[in-house]
């Protein structure tokens, strides 16, 4: 009886099913939701694949190659992929033909950081990175462990340089990258304990996470059920409508369904009913076991998530430590939240996709600049803890400065120093503020030296990946400060995505890295060319209200040039009054915008060259106005 009645509470108390249909299972493995193997159930943005041999199995399609799925985890939202196996006889993984594993960064997956990658059969060129070569570096306890029988090891004894490094943060949580000329074969291994012998460690496996689905997509109220609503999505521009939960009910995106808020309807007490008090009491035994199991559980998961922020803080802390940067501090929450007065809205300075901008003061008075990622946010997140670990390796003046971070909190905190003047953007379209032309070449000359420093004095060379006229800072005195590194790029031998899926912004990014996805420092130089058209012009990158063909700005003024109309493009307030060598000089950073912009990467200049050439027009500029 007792059973029974459990039973029937169990069935009463489980939340009805959305159009969030769970796909059916690949052979014997089960494919949760929001994992899709079909068009018609899970979520299109998280799709895996079952193929159809005879004994079916799941695979992980990468841009360029297909993994093994060994496992999956919907409650921790993670599955492991088994890495490519060596090529016959040799420390070569077949795919180094395609480059090894390289996500698509636009899809809700990357690479965790529970991750030690075993880089094997490397070149010299590896010696000079930051990663752990050394003859004492778990990867050569690995080599000389393993047994050599079938593993595919064994042929790397005779491949002596090989490195250890932790997978998953910022610069690699969407690659691991082989390839002739640095590393050719590589090993992954989840959770890996480091004091246990070879013998005793994991299959070879390489996890990934996926980000918590929304609610599931609709066309209209037939998709949905009685528990939700076919609605908009309010975080999109149109277009795209989801099953919204009605209140009592929330979205749980693990069970992919809506489920019951748990609260009392009953005026008169909870319980007041004599038959529910004795069904509740005769069932009370078996509620209770089940309470211990998912007790246990529970615990356990928060055991887990627990060591996991532990690990994260220590990542960020190594991350702060690892910069060379002296003056960076670790700052406590508590400190943070005085200083922004709890991150009130009156303190907003600018928000975006990675989360928001904090004006703030220290208790020394120093006024500073928080960036605080969206929580859940996973890859603003990364944006924030790159941009701390790539302002710690650099110190220059046309640089925005970090102060330090905060690690304490669940969402990473950037604190850097405080340019007042707001960006060249606002003062160019938004402020309507007029600069004048010696202005504007000055703070063009100052980018300029700021982007050739990371490409040519920080060490390893850095790629900033999103230069715009919104990125440049001004202070006070119009100084320029080159801000925004969430994207940026260490040049690492073999760490550098510089193969890596295209990202920036609309009218600044480089045709050809969107074309072949071969980041270089001329890719920079391109974005930066975009910048110099809009000093020159006053126009933004891209306009619809311009005419349809000249909607980019790149491609309007390269069509003036081609017309031998250039001076038509320069903001007609500046040539108003402009004396004949302002009216040169204009023609000439025009002239010098335009060869940055050039198809092939190889005929456009390099930044220190391009800041050179600023240098020589302003000389130019000043001498003439001297005489």
């Amino acid at each position: 009886m007792a059973a029974l009645l459990l039973l029937l509470l169990l069935i009463c108390s489980t939340p009805a099913v959305l159009s969030a249909r769970r796909c059916a299972d690949c052979g014997s493995s089960p494919v949760p939701y929001p994992l899709s193997t079909g068009p018609d159930c899970g979520d299109q943005s998280y799709k895996i694949r079952c193929s159809s041999n005879i004994q079916p199995e799941l695979f992980f399609d990468t841009l360029n190659n297909s993994y093994p799925i060994s496992s999956i985890s919907p409650e921790s939202q993670r599955l492991t992929i088994e890495p490519s196996p060596f090529l016959s006889n040799t420390c070569i993984t077949q795919d180094i033909s395609t480059v090894g594993v390289q996500l698509n960064s636009s899809l809700p997956f990357n690479i965790t950081s529970s991750n030690t990658i075993m880089y094997l059969n490397c070149t010299q060129t590896l010696l000079s990175t930051l990663l752990n070569c050394s003859s004492e570096s778990l990867c050569h306890t690995y080599v000389n462990g393993s047994s050599g029988n079938g593993d595919g090891v064994g042929a790397c004894r005779n491949a002596p340089i090989c490195c250890t490094f932790g997978a998953g943060g910022s610069s690699t949580a969407y690659m691991i990258r082989v390839r002739e000329s640095g590393c050719r074969a590589y090993r992954s291994f989840v959770n890996l304990d480091p004091s246990l012998p070879v013998s005793r460690w994991p299959e070879a496996g390489m996890e990934l996470q996926w980000v918590s689905p929304p609610e599931p997509v609709c066309t209209g109220q037939s998709d949905c059920d009685s528990d939700s609503t076919c609605g908009p999505d309010p975080n999109l521009n149109g277009g795209v409508n989801r099953c919204f939960c009605h209140s009592g009910f929330h979205w749980d995106p693990i069970a992919a369904l809506c489920a019951q808020d748990v609260t009392c309807q009953d005026r008169d007490g909870c319980g007041s009913d004599h038959t529910a008090l004795i069904a509740g009491l005769t069932s009370g035994l078996g509620v209770a076991v089940i309470a211990a199991v998912i007790g246990f559980f529970v615990y356990r998961r928060h055991k887990r998530i627990k060591e996991a922020r532990d690990r994260l803080t220590r990542e960020r802390e190594d991350i702060l430590s690892s910069g060379g940067v002296k003056s960076a501090k670790l700052f406590t929450g508590k400190e943070i939240k005085k200083a922004t007065n709890n991150f009130s809205t009156d303190r907003l300075l600018g928000a975006g996709g990675y989360g928001e901008v904090y004006y703030g003061k220290l208790d020394d008075g120093t006024v500073v600049a928080v960036k605080c990622a969206k929580l859940g946010n996973t890859k603003g997140i990364e944006q924030v803890l790159n941009e701390v670990r790539i302002l710690c390796q650099v110190n220059h003046k046309n640089l925005v400065r970090i102060l330090g971070c905060c690690v304490e909190l669940e969402q990473p905190l950037l604190v850097y120093e405080y340019v007042p003047n707001g960006t060249v953007s606002d003062h160019l379209y938004l402020q309507r503020k007029l600069l004048t032309w010696d202005c504007r070449l000055s703070i063009a000359h100052a980018t300029a030296e700021g982007l050739a420093y990371l490409h040519f004095s920080a060490v390893p060379p850095i790629y900033h990946r999103d230069v715009k006229s919104s990125n440049i800072l001004l202070d006070d005195k119009l100084n320029a400060k080159v801000a925004d590194f969430g994207l940026s790029r260490l040049a690492h031998t073999d760490l550098s995505h510089v193969s890596t899926c295209a990202q920036g912004t609309l009218g600044y990014l480089d045709p050809e890295y969107y074309r072949n996805y071969q980041l270089t420092d001329k890719s920079d130089v391109y974005s930066f060319g975009v910048v110099l058209l809009e000093l020159l012009t006053s126009q933004k990158a891209i306009d619809f209200g311009r005419p349809q063909d000249d909607v980019n700005l790149a491609i309007y003024v390269q069509r003036l040039v081609e017309e031998e109309r250039i001076m038509d493009a320069v903001d007609p307030a500046l040539k108003e009054g402009a004396s004949r060598v302002e009216l040169e000089t204009m023609k000439a950073l025009g002239f010098l915008a335009v060869s940055c912009l050039e198809e092939r990467r190889q005929s456009r200049p390099s930044m220190k060259e391009v800041a050179e050439e600023i240098e020589y027009i302003i000389t130019i500029a000043t001498a003439k106005a001297i005489e």
